[in-house]
């Protein structure tokens, strides 16, 4: 494995060589690779590498150093860092002079989304020798851990110390101290540090509601090289960097070293990070300027405002009208007003994007929808002149997996035409396709007329649309380009997510029952006796012992004299007997009270064994 430092100015050339060669010997790594841009010569690399042999440090023969030149972007640099692959990531974070503020942003990008360890740096006026002691704060947490590892590592192979501090609530002084301790030690076992070697390790603990000022009281009591920290991700590494110690502290010639650390990604974010390359190669991506415009069309139309309220209203009132007359058309109609796809649509892109104030819109929207939609569906209900429920109302009163099917190819293709402005004229067919107002005017006009099941129906199809939708819709945006900040707080999304997805498989439950049986009463009638005779004679041959491969019903008669004929393969003739009871069974399935003639044609089935060894 290697470690990698990736270094941008001149100034910085030096520490971060050094700092690199300190890692490198620390962790066992078997090479360290320095990647230079324009702005530092090759020369000054030799010449880093040659003063620090001069100066008579740890031979470098442990490692092998490899110089390579790369191009400066966010791209770029993680492009070549997945080509180097290292276990370690170094980059710098100084304000120095020819260190522009972008360099520094894309640095800060590279530590969330690069896939090793990382580490991001700020050197020290000190000149970097051995780094003898090493303070790591700590309170648990993956990040931390990996700071304690390296740490420690440091500090064993340079023969000095690290010092993992725990900062405790002032609960009192005495509390405080036990309590941090208990805490830090657990910490430290978790880590794999041994507690106990104290020529090593020095455990400290600080009672303190300030944890800034309580490392400072640390480092002005004992001289450290390195102060490394545990971070997730960039909002907090500027903090860490340039605020964990006072000005004063830092400014000085003898200030330590502060870096910040963030553990390899875990397996699932590197599946991702590929899978996202494997996205952009084979599906056409949104570009900026398209993704912005999607943003604020799904933001501005989701919104809950007059005009939304107004064409929940009268689309509601339309799709009534259309159910109670038992118009199609007039239902197709409804659709097409109705706005309810669109903070469908917001929600699923709220989902990817981790847009919380989006999704708080478009709940707004969809619950007040719904709401509206009932109230003039069941006033429309009580005052319709109907008495039963009509064809149209009806069909929306048993929904199946079919209609699960149609939701959610709907929110693909209504999700990929409004990212698409090209494509909008298709959003037409797929408000029609996908039905939203008319299973709600549903639910309040069968509530009206007290048919109570057919409202329940409705109201399972209209939360399979919204469940599918939202969850299809969310599906195409991540796979045309649409993806969250890493670091962003998502949990509720993530939550979210797994909410709808066992929504979606509580929904799925009955709509494959209704499905099956469905598909049970729309078996044709003589399908349907033929497998009860047919069932009803394998009964009767297991009971006779009779062995059998295949029993068929080759005719059914009805009428005066019922008659049924089967073709049955089977090692012996049936018995006599055996008509007679298929006969009354046969009378019972067909309903009839009259005698049903049995015809059995036997073929027997006998197997030849010309060696005699199966007698």
């Amino acid at each position: 494995m290697a470690v990698a430092t990736f270094i941008t100015s001149p100034s910085e050339a030096e520490g971060l060589i050094r700092w690199g060669i300190l890692f490198a010997l620390a962790s066992d790594e078997e090479e360290l690779i320095l990647v230079r841009t324009e702005e530092t010569p090759e020369e000054d690399f030799h010449r880093h590498i040659k003063s620090w042999k001069d100066e008579g440090h740890p031979v470098l023969s442990e490692i092998s150093i490899h110089l390579f030149e790369g191009k400066y972007s966010e791209p770029e640099l993680l492009e070549q860092v997945r080509e180097l692959a290292p276990d370690i990531l170094l980059l710098g974070q100084n304000r120095a002079v020819g260190l522009g503020e972008s360099v520094l942003q894309i640095h800060r990008k590279v530590f969330e989304k690069a896939v090793c360890n990382t580490i991001l740096i700020r050197l020290s006026k000190r000149p970097v020798q051995e780094s003898d002691n090493v303070l790591v704060p700590s309170a648990g947490g993956p990040h931390s851990t990996v700071a304690l590892k390296l740490g420690s590592r440091i500090a064993r192979r340079f023969g000095g110390q690290i010092t993992p501090l725990f900062v405790e609530a002032d609960i009192g002084e005495e509390d405080g101290q036990a309590v941090g301790m208990r805490i830090l030690d657990r910490v430290l076992d978790q880590a794999g540090v041994d507690k106990n070697d104290t020529e090593h390790v020095d455990r400290k603990v600080r009672v303190s509601n300030e944890v800034g000022k309580a490392i400072a009281e640390t480092v002005q009591e004992k001289p450290f090289d390195l102060i490394l920290l545990g971070a997730s991700n960039s909002l907090s590494v500027k903090r860490k960097l340039f605020g964990v110690l006072p000005h004063d502290l830092m400014a000085g010639d003898e200030s330590p070293t502060v870096a910040v650390i963030r553990r390899k990604r875990p397996v699932q974010h590197r599946m991702r990070d590929k899978m996202e390359r494997f996205l952009t190669v084979k599906i056409p991506q949104l570009d900026r300027e398209s993704r912005v415009a999607l943003f604020d069309r799904l933001q501005t139309q989701s919104t809950w405002s007059f005009d939304f309220v107004l064409l929940m209203l009268l689309s509601t009132g339309i799709a009534s009208l259309g159910l109670m007359q038992n118009s199609p058309a007039v239902v197709i109609g409804a659709m097409l007003v109705a706005p309810l796809m669109t903070p469908l649509l917001g929600s699923g892109l709220s989902l990817v994007q981790g847009n919380l104030p989006l999704m708080r819109s478009c709940l707004k929207s969809i619950c007040f929808g719904f709401l509206a939609a009932l109230v003039v569906g069941t006033l429309f209900g009580f005052m319709a002149p109907i008495s039963a429920l009509t064809n149209e109302l009806a069909a929306r009163g048993g929904p199946n997996l079919l209609d699960f099917g149609v939701a959610a190819i709907s929110g693909i293709a209504a999700s990929y035409c409004v990212a698409r402005p090209g494509l909008s004229s298709a959003l037409a067919g797929v408000a029609i396709a996908a039905a939203l107002v008319p299973p709600i005017a549903t639910v309040g006009i069968s509530l009206a007329l007290r048919e109570f099941s057919n409202a329940s129906g409705a109201a399972l199809l209209f939360g399979t649309n919204v469940v599918a939708i939202i969850l299809s819709s969310a599906l195409t945006f991540f796979l045309i380009g649409i993806r969250g900040q890493l670091g962003t707080k998502k949990l509720w999304a993530h939550r979210t997510f797994i909410v709808l997805l066992m929504a979606l498989g509580l929904l799925l439950v009955p709509l494959s029952t209704v499905l099956l049986s469905k598909a049970a009463e729309e078996l044709p009638s003589g399908e349907q006796d033929r497998l009860a005779l047919v069932e009803a004679m394998k009964e009767e041959l297991q009971r006779a012992g009779i062995t059998h491969q295949e029993i068929e019903v080759t005719d059914i008669q009805r009428g005066e004299n019922p008659a049924v004929r089967f073709r049955l393969e089977a090692a012996q003739a049936p018995p006599p007997s055996l008509a007679a009871e298929v006969s009354r069974l046969s009378g019972e399935l067909l309903g009839t009270d009259e005698d049903v003639n049995v015809t059995i044609k036997t073929e027997l089935i006998t197997t030849s064994d010309p060696t005699g060894l199966g007698q």
